[in-house]
């Protein structure tokens, strides 16, 4: 038996021994004959005593003994050894070589070859066994390398891997998760700062677009100078407290193309909107400031004076409820009658006032027809005569185109008043206005009366008030007055209201027709025409006397 090395060695030096030895056993065997196996007996483990041998030689006839080459796997570049102390294989302490003599054994027995040997007589089956073994020392040295260290307990480098790349891929989610949310809260942000810009700038255009206040009615004399922008004119508006904001009426006027706004004085109040501010720019300003106004009083077609009395005590041009002007209506009819005031008038309008009734002709109020139906404005330095003379001069400047149609027909201007005045209360459009006139004008040609009721309520004080129907079908046609136009001829001594533009156009051109009799529909107000008076008392039966008993 050959001694060997049982101190420890590094994987260099275990391949150069193996392959030495292999070619010194080549080298021997070259020499020697192998003896027969069958002269070997195997030893018994109890004895210590080896048996006795036979060894009888014999020839044997071996091929030319190749050396072997060995594949030594490389190792593998990614893996890396796991750090051992002082470089030593497994914990038992065992040597390379020790583990290598077990494993010899442990092939031999299997194989039923006895173990021992000498080196004189090899055997070809030894080298398999050596090639053998050092496979298996090599598959062995592979697994210790992917094996952990019992030692250190500590995990392969794929399980490390594994765990690192789940770590990573969790961080990942978490940060995909994370910026998710990230996103969507900004997107949340950003949806509620657009909602509420946009909200906020909805209100706040809309609540520039309204009045500043809509129940303050009281007028500023504003200058705009010349070649002022629309930026320019808001900026003025807004500073004046007439509107809210200048900028929105800047872009509300280029918006609704208001353009070309003039120069000069505009008397504007807080409630006005804006459209109202730019129409009036467009229609340009005056030259001078002008008192501005402080309301306005309301006069109806039809209105006799002592509803015009009433009238004037209204402030129509206010939002709030019953709102008042500063005038009376005491102070408005004693002025109306008050000589001083008429003549006056009388001298300021010579034409309208030609033919005015006197004092003493019987008439009720003088001025009574002249104050026309309109709508007036009045300012701080308004008084109740320069309200009146207002509504008189409107009255000269409608008629100052009819002048001369009135003299050319040989009428007289309280003549032309006087029937419109009763055009005005008997129709209701300006067919049956021209119809009543034609008719009026029929039963004045041929010698008879006007034949109205309005007259007869007038005198009785009750024309412009509310009576019933019976009350106006019933009335008393033997009343002793002037205005009693079933027992006096002509036109009567004066207008019983105050007639519209649409009625004096009537009377100057009235309607030609063969009517002498009209009724009106008491429920209705259509007007019904008659030629004799069997048809007139049929038709006031049908719509008045039958719908009153009913």
């Amino acid at each position: 038996m050959v001694d060997k090395e049982t101190t420890e060695f590094s994987r260099g030096s275990f391949k150069e021994k193996i392959l030495r030895q292999l070619e010194e056993n080549a080298a021997k065997q070259a020499e020697t004959k192998f003896p027969d196996p069958e002269d070997f007996e195997r030893p018994s483990r109890s004895d210590s005593e080896e048996p006795e041998r036979k060894n009888e030689p014999r020839k044997v006839d071996l091929e030319p003994f190749k050396l072997p080459v060995f594949d030594f796997p490389a190792a593998d570049e990614n893996e890396e050894e796991p750090f051992v102390e002082n470089e030593n294989l497994p914990e038992e302490g065992d040597s390379l070589r020790q583990n290598l003599d077990g494993v010899v054994s442990e092939e031999i027995q299997s194989q039923d070859i006895p173990p021992q040997f000498s080196r004189s007589e090899p055997k070809v089956q030894d080298e398999k066994i050596e090639q053998e073994q050092f496979l298996e020392k090599k598959e062995s040295e592979k697994m210790v390398k992917h094996q952990p260290s019992r030692r250190t307990n500590s995990p392969s480098k794929k399980t490390s891997l594994s765990k690192k790349n789940k770590n990573k891929n969790k961080n990942k989610k978490k940060k995909k998760v994370t910026a998710g949310k990230i996103i969507a809260v900004i997107v949340v942000l950003l949806v509620l700062v657009v909602g509420g810009t946009g909200w906020y700038g909805y209100n706040f255009v809309k609540s520039g677009i309204q009045p500043l206040d809509s129940k303050n009615a009281t007028a500023k004399s504003i200058n705009i100078p010349a070649g002022s922008s629309s930026k320019q004119i808001g900026e003025i508006l807004q500073r004046q407290s007439i509107i809210k904001n200048g900028m929105v009426f800047q872009y509300y006027t280029k918006f609704k193309n208001y353009s070309e706004f003039k120069s000069g004085y505009y008397n504007l109040a807080p409630n006005m909107s804006l459209s109202t501010i730019a129409s009036k720019l467009e229609e340009g300003g005056t030259e001078k400031p002008v008192a501005p106004t402080l309301g306005k009083i309301l006069v109806p077609e039809g209105y006799t004076l002592t509803q015009i009395a009433k009238a004037v005590t209204v402030n129509s041009g206010s939002n709030e409820k019953n709102a008042k002007t500063p005038f009376s209506e005491a102070d408005f009819m004693k002025t109306v009658q008050d000589p001083t005031f008429i003549a006056k008038m009388v001298k300021a309008y010579p034409k309208l006032f030609a033919s005015l009734p006197t004092k003493d002709s019987g008439i009720k109020y003088q001025l009574e027809g002249y104050l026309f139906p309109a709508t007036y404005d009045y300012t701080k330095s308004s008084t109740v005569e320069s309200v009146i003379e207002n509504m008189i001069q409107a009255a000269n400047t409608q008629l100052t185109p009819y002048y001369d149609t009135i003299a050319q027909k040989n009428l007289t201007v309280n003549e032309v008043l006087s029937l419109a005045a009763l055009v005005e209360k008997e129709a209701n459009n300006d067919d049956d206005r021209r119809n009543v006139a034609g008719t009026f004008y029929n039963r004045m040609n041929a010698g008879m009366t006007l034949g109205s009721n309005l007259s007869i309520l007038y005198a009785e004080g009750k024309l412009g008030e509310k009576t019933s129907l019976s009350e106006d079908a019933n009335i008393d046609t033997n009343l002793d007055s002037p205005y009693n136009l079933y027992t006096n001829t002509g036109f009567g001594p004066g207008p019983v209201d105050s007639p519209s533009l649409s009625s004096i156009k009537a009377v100057l051109d009235p309607a030609q027709n063969d009517y002498f009799y009209f009724v009106a529909d008491v429920t209705t107000g259509k007007v019904y025409f008659a030629k004799t008076l069997a048809e007139q008392n049929a038709n006031v039966q049908k719509y008045v006397n039958d719908k009153i008993s009913s």
